[in-house]
């Protein structure tokens, strides 16, 4: 039997298609289905590290996993296998000595979750969302998340999908506005910033604020905002007005 709440959700995860705030709609849709204690979305590439989605602040816990941890997840490790399915569950990857293990130690343990089960959509050959949740106890909620989702979970998949390709379009769009700008000669080195910080400092650049820059990437502008501290650190600046100072000339 469908669950009503998640049901009547559907119509708010459409309307906020193409918006920063879709993948909170997302979550606030899973979220009505009780059994869930926690979820969160992720986006994976096999060239960059992982990013939450959502217009939310990242916690600590959140920021050790995009860093390092998730090359020790057994889930990170399976989603692009070709066989893999499209409900993977943490319980079917790890064996009796997990709680012994290195990923549990340093990370899994810190979390907090009892179990773990993920969504995985495929967007293209390289990038993967992977809808993350919790229950409050696996062995009874489990079969019933499953089963209250399967109903809806094309739906939800296809809402996605179709975020992510106009996603894509605004970046290619992106792209030929920054090639008009391929002339630039900078004066601060910039090959310790990641893939991710060189597109932030070039939207600064033109002139774009934190709430734009976070709309135009598809993430929080409190994710924005560490971008830039984390930019205006390796690059030695304190400001963005000697950002412009360097880099425009």
């Amino acid at each position: 039997m469908g669950n009503t709440g998640l049901y009547e959700t559907l119509p708010s995860i459409i309307k906020s298609i193409g918006q920063r705030h879709f993948y909170d709609q997302v979550v606030y849709a899973i979220k009505t289905l009780d059994p869930i204690s926690n979820i969160k979305v992720l986006s994976y590439s096999k060239t960059d590290h992982p990013i939450f989605l959502g217009d939310h602040s990242i916690s600590d816990i959140d920021k050790i996993y995009c860093e390092s941890a998730y090359l020790l997840d057994p889930v990170y490790n399976v989603i692009y296998d070709k066989k893999q399915t499209e409900l993977v569950t943490l319980d079917s990857l790890v064996s009796d000595d997990f709680c012994h293990s290195t990923y549990y130690d340093t990370f899994y343990q810190r979390l907090g979750w009892p179990n773990e089960t993920n969504i995985v959509i495929d967007t293209n050959d390289d990038k993967k969302i992977c809808i993350v949740y919790s229950t409050k106890d696996n062995k009874v909620f489990q079969p019933i998340v499953e089963e209250a989702l399967i109903t809806y979970i094309d739906s939800i998949k296809a809402a996605i999908l179709t975020h992510e390709n106009i996603g894509s379009q605004r970046q290619k769009n992106h792209v030929i506005e920054h090639d008009q700008h391929s002339n630039r000669h900078y004066q601060l080195d910039t090959d310790s910033l990641t893939k991710r910080e060189k597109e932030i400092v070039d939207l600064i650049l033109e002139g774009l604020s934190s709430v734009s820059i976070a709309e135009k990437c598809f993430i929080s502008e409190g994710t924005v905002k560490n971008h830039r501290k984390n930019i205006y650190r390796k690059l030695k600046i304190k400001s963005q007005a000697e950002l412009f100072r360097n880099f425009i000339q």
